[in-house]
């Protein structure tokens, strides 16, 4: 056989679409040759190939839209069809008004070693918009419908960037036999109470008639409902009533006794014309990060499993983008370890 005649092959392996690989042209292709002579070696030949070329292709992927409570969710899966029994399942949260699309860094390398769930919440992006508070409690059984109406069942391993950590730490709580492990990516703090907050200040000088007010202003000052960015106020709105009960909805919650991992961002981002004019902002930034981690470092001990709390110094708040190879490395980890 002609050398060039492999070359055929391998381009047809090109994916016909975005989300499903086709091998019915390369099954003729096939067909045809064995009818020649020596096809049995040929055969190893070629099935050598495609195996060679397989483990280069993205992960098979599947995008739709799920409706669960009358609402239309945008859901995108990877590698499910792999999925090994009682191997865990990566289930991201999205940032604040984020959409999934913000995870597709990693999510490419890490549907290569486990299954990847991803979706929009209410009203993100190609979510259907709902003109309804989404609180932990709410996104929690929403996310755990859409999960049941997919048939992708536990274990899962639950990543939340910002906002998505505060979810990912409400479903833990809700559904704790669900959760194999927990990884927070510079998340929002849901251990932190005002009196955290306030000490903050103290710390770096501020006197107590500016800190009352700067309180005042973060939590009890109205604000205007914006419609047309409805799901990122809305969550934002969410926060503010969390913080305002020094979340007390999720500290009531059990802790699931699975292997923690956080990831902080080191790197202060707000532009110099934008930081504050009453405190040193970036004082302000250390001691915040400091208080924080010395919160989540308890969390992690709180659970039997134990954990992980590392800190990038290079990396913003968006570490898994700043730092995609530490974040990629350190959840390939716990998978490796809770396949033992």
């Amino acid at each position: 056989m002609p050398q060039n005649n492999l070359k055929d092959i391998y381009i047809l392996l090109v994916p016909r679409h975005r989300f499903m690989l086709s091998y019915d042209k390369i099954e003729i292709t096939l067909a045809s040759y064995l009818s020649h002579s020596n096809t049995r070696r040929m055969y190893i030949k070629i099935l050598t190939l495609l195996t060679l070329l397989a483990s280069t292709l993205p992960a098979l992927s599947q995008e739709k839209m799920v409706k669960v409570n009358s609402i239309n969710y945008h859901v995108l899966t990877r590698s499910l069809e792999q999925r090994r029994p009682g191997q865990p399942v990566l289930v991201f949260e999205n940032g604040m008004g984020m959409g999934l699309g913000n995870w597709n860094n990693i999510t490419d390398s890490l549907a290569k070693n486990a299954p990847v769930f991803l979706y929009d919440r209410q009203g993100v992006e190609k979510s259907e918009k709902v003109y309804q508070l989404p609180t932990p409690q709410k996104i929690a059984a929403n996310l755990k419908l859409l999960l049941t109406e997919l048939k992708i069942e536990p274990p899962y391993i639950l990543v939340g960037h910002s906002m998505g950590g505060v979810y990912v730490r409400t479903f833990a709580g809700y559904y704790p036999n669900d959760v194999a492990g927990l990884v927070f990516v510079d998340p929002a703090d849901f251990t932190e109470t005002k009196a955290d907050w306030n000490q903050i200040f103290r710390d770096i000088g501020v006197s107590e008639k500016r800190i009352d007010e700067m309180l005042q202003k973060r939590l009890y000052t109205p604000s205007k409902v914006d419609s047309s960015r409805y799901a990122a106020w809305s969550e934002g709105q969410v926060l503010t009533d969390l913080r305002k009960t020094d979340f007390a909805e999720l500290s009531s919650l059990p802790i699931p006794q699975v292997p923690i991992l956080f990831f902080v961002g080191g790197k202060l981002e707000v532009p110099i014309e934008r930081r504050s004019k009453d405190y040193d902002h970036e004082r302000f930034f250390e001691v915040k990060n400091s208080s924080n981690m010395l919160r989540w470092g308890r969390f992690i001990h709180s659970s039997s499993k134990g954990g992980a709390l590392i800190y990038l110094s290079n990396s913003g708040h968006f570490v898994h983008r700043d730092d995609a190879a530490m974040v990629i490395g350190n959840i390939r980890m716990m998978l490796k370890a809770l396949a033992k």
